[in-house]
């Protein structure tokens, strides 16, 4: 019994050290329209959502890593956010 203890042991420790750990990020930012109506202008406010896509074109929405990696999903994320021209560009990342 104890020899099938040690080695649970050791194979969740071995699962523990090399799981991956994943990210998931997106964001968001609303674009305000002036639409002609009858009764004058009015202001429509739409709000767009998505994911950043890298250099190569494809899409960036999550990442995994193993533990002794860093994340680098929020990081591009906080850098498109830093050079926007948009007021209000917002993302948001959570772990999976």
């Amino acid at each position: 019994m104890q020899r099938y203890s040690f080695f649970l042991i050791i194979f969740l420790f071995f699962v523990s050290v090399s799981c991956e750990k994943c990210k998931r990020c997106s964001y968001t930012y609303e674009v305000t329209t002036i639409e002609q109506t009858p009764n004058g202008e009015e202001e429509k406010t739409t709000e767009v959502s998505g994911v950043l896509a890298k250099e190569n074109g494809e899409t960036f929405a999550e990442e995994c890593i193993k533990k002794d990696e860093a994340f680098t999903i929020e990081q591009y994320y906080q850098d498109k956010k830093d050079t926007t021209v948009l007021n209000n560009f917002d993302f948001v990342c959570q772990d999976i």
